[in-house]
């Protein structure tokens, strides 16, 4: 879908378990393009389960992305109570749709969503191996904080927020 020759996408809350497979393929290709097998991905039982009960937490956090009427991407947003920092479980652009800016736009609603929750930042976790991703979120602001875990450690990634930027 086109406005003015921009892209616009829509978001709608995953539905489970109406939207089951598709969270848990974008689950599983995720951890593949992560970690190059799907080793340390979840079962999709648990997998499931876990989604289920934090889309009843964060609704408008965990949500698929239509460009018209196809599923192009995946996000998994939260703000946990209390807390100034917004954390992106899952941020998932199917393979035919990367490279066109379709992960930036995502990125947009990522910000507004965490902007309503009054965060003031924003973290995420990500393999060193996956320099696609890491390259994507430095072009947008993230800088790499820490190399955490043992065995297959993952950097954790921030972005500070501009709270005075509010959207319309």
């Amino acid at each position: 879908m086109a406005v003015s020759g921009e892209l616009v996408l829509s978001y709608r809350t995953i539905q489970v378990p109406a939207d089951a497979a598709t969270a848990a393929r974008n689950h599983r290709d995720a951890c593949v393009a992560s970690f190059g097998d799907d080793s340390r991905c979840e079962a999709d039982v648990r997998y499931l389960s876990w989604l289920r009960a934090k889309v009843e937490e964060f609704p408008e956090g965990f949500v698929l992305a239509y460009l018209g009427d196809r599923c192009v991407g995946h996000l998994e947003l939260e703000v946990p109570y209390g807390l100034p920092t917004g954390y992106v479980n899952l941020y998932y652009v199917l393979p035919e749709f990367r490279r066109q800016g379709l992960g930036t736009l995502m990125h947009l609603y990522a910000e507004k969503y965490f902007r309503s929750w009054e965060a003031s930042c924003i973290e995420l976790h990500v393999s060193p191996t996956n320099r696609a991703a890491m390259q994507f979120y430095r072009r947008l602001g993230y800088r790499a904080v820490q190399l955490e875990g043992a065995g297959a450690p993952l950097w954790r990634m921030k972005r500070e927020l501009d709270l005075a930027v509010r959207e319309k």
